[in-house]
């Protein structure tokens, strides 16, 4: 009972300890660029850098809207800044992390890093409005998507050597859609913010969305808020195991990201993906059921098996 009190006092007076990572979780750094781009506002490669692109003003409506998976990033922000960076054939921009993305298991899926371009699904019915009942609001079926192909290269040095995903295997642009918000049935509007940091499930296909409302589409995101994600154990074995080793984590990693496009193609940003546990976010001194805080849950864990011992219990004599 004295260990149950002492537990819950110091649980009332500090309160449950939670792990904060620093940095950034986006490329922060303009490597390099090459073009040809497009067009202002499409020709700033600075629009890869930072978060990706939430709300756009509407040229042709004169009005603000949402990004969602049917209606994707394009034109300026609604303080006039550009959503995207085109990338024609023969152009690049290389991007930079403030820290190492690494090969980490704790990732969702395994997935290390995510690629958000402006792909959207097709969807059914006549144009949207910034008030349109996304609950009414239907994908076609079969489901097809809007894809503008981006190769994706990856390298630790901003000189290289690089290592380029096969296109065959993961392709930046093309599922699944930036879809930064959930829809509210209830009140018929935008609800809370998804994850960028968290991936979509990578065994989900195309087939998967095809007649799908887009709250419903929501659901099969599971919290994340779409882009491409990228494993580094999908680049050829060779490639990977020419990745150096962290000598304090143990694990392969890479901290700059080429983009590349053979036809036109669009990057709005690039995410490390996040996990509990990952070496950016480590379990803290303490956290004994491994959820990343140090809480009630963990001293009851430690209460439970107060004064187990298992080797060399006695004191020597």
């Amino acid at each position: 009972m004295r260990k149950r009190l002492l537990i819950w006092s110091l649980m009332c007076a500090f309160g449950p300890i939670v792990w904060a990572s620093n940095g950034s979780d986006f490329a922060s750094m303009l490597v390099s660029y090459q073009g040809p781009f497009g067009p202002w506002p499409y020709n700033d490669p600075n629009a890869v850098l930072g978060l990706p692109t939430t709300h756009v003003y509407d040229g042709w409506e004169k009005q603000e809207f949402t990004i969602s998976m049917v209606y994707p990033a394009w034109n300026v922000t609604p303080d006039g800044r550009p959503t995207l960076l085109t990338l024609r054939p023969g152009s690049e921009v290389v991007v930079g992390f403030d820290h190492k993305v690494a090969d980490d298991i704790n990732n969702p899926y395994g997935i290390d890093f995510i690629v958000f371009s402006n792909t959207f699904f097709t969807r059914n019915g006549g144009s949207l409005s910034p008030t349109s009942d996304m609950a009414t609001v239907t994908l076609t079926s079969p489901a097809s998507v809007n894809a503008e192909w981006l190769t994706v290269r990856v390298a630790q040095d901003p000189n290289g050597p690089w290592f380029v995903f096969p296109v065959e295997q993961a392709a930046a642009g093309d599922l699944f859609p930036t879809h930064p918000f959930e829809w509210d049935r209830s009140t018929g509007w935008w609800g809370r913010p998804l994850d960028f940091l968290k991936p979509v499930n990578p065994n989900l296909t195309l087939s998967d969305f095809s007649g799908l409302s887009v709250p419903q589409a929501i659901a099969l995101y599971d919290g994340s808020a779409g882009g491409t994600g990228f494993d580094l154990q999908w680049l050829d074995p060779a490639d990977f195991d020419a990745l150096r080793v962290d000598p304090d984590t143990g694990r392969r990693w890479i901290q700059y990201v080429k983009l590349t496009s053979e036809e036109w193609g669009e990057a709005d940003a690039v995410a490390d993906v996040a996990a509990c546990g990952d070496y950016r976010h480590p379990f803290p001194p303490g956290d004994v059921n491994k959820d990343c805080r140090v809480d009630l849950a963990d001293f009851a864990i430690l209460a439970e098996h107060w004064l187990i011992c298992t080797w060399k219990c006695e004191s020597e004599k």
